[in-house]
């Protein structure tokens, strides 16, 4: 019976904590505010997605077909110096193609198959990030037919993100002496940090251009910036 009371007790215990710090805030004339900073950076990292896929008109010469492909496009990329660790099969698939026509007989449509596709999927990691459009080009060159894009990001944005989230207790602080010296009082103890965490990182994709000519050797490519964000809710009691 130990445990079950210990668990009992320390979960009323923690009620206790969390009601307590409710009656603070409804037992004392209080201010919440919502502070935030934020910071514009250049991304360090790309990350390339892209697919080869293969048509013939049996599964396995699609397969074999496919594979061979991908070897070529795994070589390129360890010539390119992109380490094996960075690069990811994202999705390998093998379907028959069908397709519909009308019988010139009976004006029904009737599904046909033709061919058998294959597609192998994959994710490169590209730093540093001035290599991206080098690399995609490179890839293309080699047989890559399907480009979904590349996102940008940042490498290690924990360090930016805690000087952050400090500016944004700044800012909270900040604004509640506005309001509570306008309104009169003086600013108290802190009764909550509540941190709103929502990284606002927003990757940026940029899609290749379906009539990419055959030889290219470059895409140009533009990161922008990538937005990081704290926001923070924070609590004081008001006295006169």
């Amino acid at each position: 019976m130990i445990r079950p009371l210990f668990a009992l007790s320390l979960g009323l215990m923690l009620f206790a904590a969390a009601g307590h710090a409710d009656t603070l805030k409804d037992g004392v004339p209080n201010l919440s505010v919502i502070g935030e900073a934020y910071e514009d950076v250049a991304p360090d990292v790309a990350m390339l997605r892209f697919g080869v896929v293969t048509e013939r008109p049996s599964a396995a010469d699609a397969a074999s077909e496919n594979a061979r492909a991908v070897e070529a496009v795994l070589a390129e990329l360890k010539k390119l110096g992109v380490p094996d660790a960075e690069v990811e099969t994202q999705g390998v698939t093998l379907a028959p193609v069908t397709t519909e026509d009308r019988d010139p007989k009976t004006g029904k449509l009737r599904t046909t198959q033709k061919l058998f596709r294959a597609r192998n999927d994959l994710r490169v990691r590209v730093t540093p990030i001035g290599k991206a459009g080098e690399i995609a080009g490179a890839l293309i060159d080699k047989g890559v037919n399907s480009f979904e894009g590349i996102d940008f990001e940042v490498a290690h944005p924990k360090q930016r993100l805690d000087a952050l989230r400090r500016e944004a207790v700044k800012d909270a602080e900040r604004q509640a002496k506005i309001y509570a010296e306008a309104a009169g009082l003086r600013l108290s103890r802190v009764l909550e940090i509540r941190p709103i965490e929502e990284s606002d990182m927003r990757p940026r994709a940029f899609a290749a251009r379906a009539g990419t000519p055959p030889g290219a050797t470059e895409i140009p490519l533009r990161p922008g910036l990538q937005r990081l964000s704290a926001r923070v809710n924070m609590v004081w009691g008001l006295s006169r």
